[in-house]
């Protein structure tokens, strides 16, 4: 996979699930420059762009333009052709530790928006 590429996250738990934006952001997340709620879907094309990411590394080694274990990255929602960076926003649901929405900004402040390829 190379930055810029587009691709959909899918979570394993159970029967496996996608990444997806479904409904704007509420209003809290909204003070902070939030777009749209993300939560996962059962199929990658619940609505059209609303599982799909581009993804863009910051920087890597080698400078190959892949994207590698270790490397950090920036997720942009391609729904509507503006859907947002994919970041942490406020305290989550019981048992969360964060709220997840897509931003306006790709990393409105403190590495929200930052987040690291590990091995599954």
């Amino acid at each position: 996979m190379a930055s810029g590429d587009l691709i959909t996250l899918r979570n394993l738990y159970s029967a496996g699930s996608y990444l997806d934006t479904n409904g704007h952001a509420t209003a809290d997340q909204k003070k902070a420059g939030g777009k749209y709620d993300v939560l996962t879907a059962k199929n990658a094309d619940r609505g059209t762009g609303t599982a799909e990411w581009r993804i863009f590394a910051q920087t890597s080694t080698p400078q190959d333009t892949a994207v590698h274990i270790g490397d950090t990255v920036h997720l942009w929602n391609v729904y509507g052709g503006n859907g947002g960076f994919l970041e942490t926003n406020g305290i989550g649901p019981a048992g969360g530790k964060y709220d997840v929405c897509t931003n306006a900004y790709y990393n409105r402040t403190g590495n929200v928006a930052d987040w690291r390829i590990t091995a599954a």
